[in-house]
């Protein structure tokens, strides 16, 4: 057992210390953050599907297969989906009606999703179809973009359009719900945001709940970009993104104050404040970087409130990888 004291100076006792752990920063913006330097809102979602009703807007598009629209299913509107217990590699499909370039026009898609039942194994899976039925690009797995699948509460998935490769252009949306029967969802809010909008976006990681602390060891930032040669005037000599560079910061949801942020808009800012790793040219003569902070004495501890984030203010559809994780130990107060 071990000690501490709360913000209060109370002092209260972990159940057990610096657990070690590693989490992605997850994409968490939802264009309302306006920052002081480039930074614009992410332009006005287009619905895909949020239900029909009075307090719903936009035209949905035709779903078949599993789910019936519900009062009780909506995350905001009137109607949300429910999709009922699944048997196994049952799908939801959500139909445009004509083809459409979503690799052109959209950055990513959201969906707000409930989970009523998730058994273990369970594969919540998703992917672009054209007009035929036929697959376009990679299946992915929604439940691998969200903090956790706990049922019975409402979690935004952001999925940018890149990470499924498409392969040309897209009239459906499939849902399958694989590897597991007995699954069972409520969706609502399905949304496609503007690739034109630009940033910013933010990447966020924070503790699970207010019993929680990460005490931060190392944040990893990778970065993956043409092998260009690297120069000190540019960010990660990357051709045509992130002129504006990256901002890591240390934020208080609540309150909206950053504890501590620092900007790094070119080589030499970015080896003067992040350590290089070991980089890697694959065969397709992409260079992979990867950059970590290690806090000193003071360190940084991470709760549901106080929260570590990546901020990038320019487009991110040039960039062919970006990601970031955090080393933590974490604290369990109870």
């Amino acid at each position: 057992m071990a000690t501490k004291h709360n913000r209060d100076q109370s002092l209260v006792i972990a159940e057990r210390e610096l657990v070690l752990g590693v989490e992605p920063f997850v994409r968490t913006d939802d264009g309302s953050e306006l920052l002081n330097v480039n930074g614009v809102a992410v332009g006005a979602p287009v619905v895909l599907w949020n239900g029909t009703g009075v307090s719903d807007t936009g035209t949905d598009w035709t779903h078949s297969g599993i789910g019936t629209e519900q009062a009780a299913a909506n995350h905001s509107g009137t109607n949300g989906l429910d999709t009922g217990v699944a048997a196994l590699n049952d799908e939801t499909v959500f139909d445009n009606g004509s083809m459409i370039d979503v690799a052109t026009l959209y950055d990513q898609v959201d969906i707000w999703v409930n989970p009523q039942a998730f058994p273990a194994g369970s594969r919540l899976q998703v992917r672009w179809q054209d007009d035929l039925g036929a697959n376009l690009g990679n299946q992915l797995r929604i439940d691998q973009y969200a903090p956790n699948m706990d049922t019975g509460v409402w979690q935004k998935i952001s999925i940018p359009i890149v990470d499924f490769g498409l392969t040309g252009n897209a009239q459906k949306l499939r849902i399958r719900y694989g590897n597991t029967a007995g699954q069972h969802y409520f969706f609502d809010d399905i949304e496609l945001i503007s690739a034109a909008a630009g940033g910013p976006y933010r990447f966020r990681i924070e503790a699970p709940d207010v019993n929680t602390v990460y005490h931060l060891s190392m944040a990893v930032l990778m970065i993956t970009a043409p092998d260009t040669g690297w120069t000190s005037t540019a960010f990660a000599d990357i051709v045509g993104g992130l002129s504006q560079g990256i901002i890591m910061r240390h934020r208080r949801k609540s309150t909206g104050d950053v504890l501590w942020k620092f900007v790094t808009k070119n080589n030499q800012q970015l080896f003067g404040q992040y350590h290089p790793q070991e980089s890697f040219v694959f065969a397709d003569n992409k260079l992979l970087v990867g950059f970590m902070v290690k806090p000193g004495k003071a360190h940084v501890a991470i709760t549901d409130d106080d929260v570590l984030e990546f901020v990038v203010r320019d487009d991110l559809s040039t960039i062919p990888e970006i990601r970031a994780y955090c080393h933590f130990g974490m604290e369990v107060i109870v």
